[in-house]
């Protein structure tokens, strides 16, 4: 499921302060290699451009899973932190794992929108309780600091006539003649979000705008011009395009280091029959397009920006919300996909290992790192981070009071100074999601990726694709990672794993 973030400055006279506006664009269920600028073969020329005038990250992780990154990039907290250790599916009444955004933590619009904000969420919502059985009312993002709001409170369900769809309160009709002929999601969220900037910049007030873009989530779905042009590049098949993406992302740098190998599993092309890899194209020339119509939109916003004297003090951080997934009609080949997406990394969403909890993170703000156009920054860093960073772009103090009483200050760490070219510092990472679970300390990750399955050490200085397991020759630091994780997980209701 994946995502993005976008932070925007006005350099206008008229602005007290000329405080800066913020804009977090997130995808959904987009893998690391996707992008152009990470070694895709997809077209995403207006995404690209941002990674040129900005900086991109080779180490940025987030939760592993839709709702809970989305939990952790709006409070700065790890998901559990903040009652989204889970999904939204179901309330197990714990403070871990209620199914929705707690709150007793403020939201990045909570914090901004005192301070003069505008602020606005475009696209999907999906932190709002749907198990008919939990005590909890729905709150939905008007409760939570928006000002706005168009998309889905919950999934899409589809891109032509889409689902759990609402303007600010108001639930939106369901139907296949509710929407028009040429109706297509993410142009209707890319349009919703110029509207809400122009709208902002005519008023003359900074603004905080979440553009949580539904694709390229499934179902894998795009109009039928667009498929037709990206179907040809994909007809060569996945070993070849998984070896393409590779040498590029050796080429542009955005691998986490010179040791880096291909992850292994990749099926064998050549086993299919014509009707499967012509199934395989048509789905992934259908997932490149739906990746092509959002970087169109992107492209319609920066332009918007340039034109209104917005864009040169705008910070931008584009993300996912998790790595990419299985979840498209494939059948034995169906694996194909994660691992293309997620090149070179084994796993995929809703997993813990590194193709699970690894995306993109490009930061391009021209005024701030116009010295540091197109660099590249290694080091591990996390999607917890992503309010510590908004906060200290735009001046603002994370509040010491919030509802009546002190909140739990962020997790996460500011990410300004490592664009700038500081090294990142080394700190304990930690994931749980679906009793999956992960725990990074200082070059080492230890992964038990089920209930039931035994810890698995890795040392990703030298192993970064997580293939040679080292349990017998560490036992001492198998068992400190598993403490550090033990100690975490106690500290905040991740165990017992419900």
């Amino acid at each position: 499921m994946v995502s993005a973030v976008l932070l925007i400055v006005n350099p206008s006279e008229s602005r007290a302060a000329e405080k800066p506006n913020v804009i977090v664009i997130m995808a959904d269920d987009l893998g690391f290699s996707d992008l152009g600028c990470y070694g895709g073969e997809i077209e995403t020329p207006h995404i690209d451009r941002l990674a040129d005038e900005g900086v991109r990250f080779s180490g940025f992780k987030n939760t592993c899973r839709c709702a809970p990154s989305r939990a952790s990039l709006l409070t700065g907290r790890y998901q559990h932190a903040v009652g989204v250790g889970r999904m939204t599916a179901k309330d197990f009444q714990r403070p871990g794992y209620r199914g929705q955004l707690s709150l007793d933590a403020p939201t990045l619009a909570e914090i901004l929108k005192p301070k003069g904000y505008g602020t606005g969420i475009v696209g999907k919502w999906h932190l709002t309780v749907t198990d008919k059985k939990s005590p909890q009312k729905p709150v939905f993002p008007l409760d939570r600091g928006f000002d706005f709001f168009h998309g889905t409170w919950w999934g899409a369900k589809d891109y032509f006539s889409p689902q759990f769809m609402m303007t600010n309160r108001e639930h939106l009709p369901e139907g296949n003649d509710v929407y028009p002929e040429d109706y297509y999601l993410t142009e209707d969220l890319s349009e919703q979000a110029i509207r809400f900037v122009t709208d902002q910049v005519n008023e003359e007030v900074p603004f905080f705008l979440y553009l949580a873009h539904y694709a390229p989530h499934a179902p894998i779905q795009a109009p039928a011009d667009r498929i037709e042009t990206c179907r040809r590049r994909y007809e060569v098949g996945f070993q070849q395009l998984q070896n393409e993406r590779f040498a590029r992302q050796k080429s542009l740098g955005v691998l986490p280091n010179e040791q880096t190998r291909l992850a292994s599993g990749m099926p064998d092309w050549g086993k299919l029959n014509r009707a499967q890899q012509a199934s395989w194209v048509q789905t992934m020339a259908t997932y490149a397009a739906m990746i092509e119509i959002m970087d169109d939109g992107i492209g319609e916003l920066i332009d918007l920006l340039k034109e209104k004297g917005e864009y040169e003090n705008t910070l931008i951080l584009f993300m996912s919300d998790n790595g990419s997934t299985s979840e498209r009609k494939g059948g034995k080949h169906s694996q194909s996909f994660p691992m293309l997406s997620n090149t070179p990394y084994r796993g995929k969403k809703a997993q813990t290992w590194e193709g699970g909890i690894s995306s993109p993170l490009i930061v391009s703000w021209p005024e701030r790192l116009k010295e540091h156009a197109g660099a590249i920054r290694h080091g591990r860093c996390h999607i917890i981070d992503i309010l510590p960073t908004c906060l200290e772009a735009t001046d603002v103090e994370f509040p010491e009071f919030f509802r009546g009483k002190a909140p739990a200050t962020p997790h996460g760490s500011n990410l300004l100074s490592a664009a700038g070219g500081a090294e990142l510092p080394e700190r304990p990472l930690f994931w749980e999601h679906g009793t999956r679970r992960a725990v990074y300390e200082d070059g080492w990750k230890l992964v038990a990726d089920a209930r039931g399955a035994p810890w698995k050490l890795y040392n990703l200085k030298n192993d970064p694709t997580e293939q040679k397991q080292l349990n017998e020759e560490f036992p001492d630091r198998v068992a400190s990672l598993k403490a550090l994780w033990q100690n975490w997980a106690e500290e905040y209701d991740v165990v017992p794993l419900p």
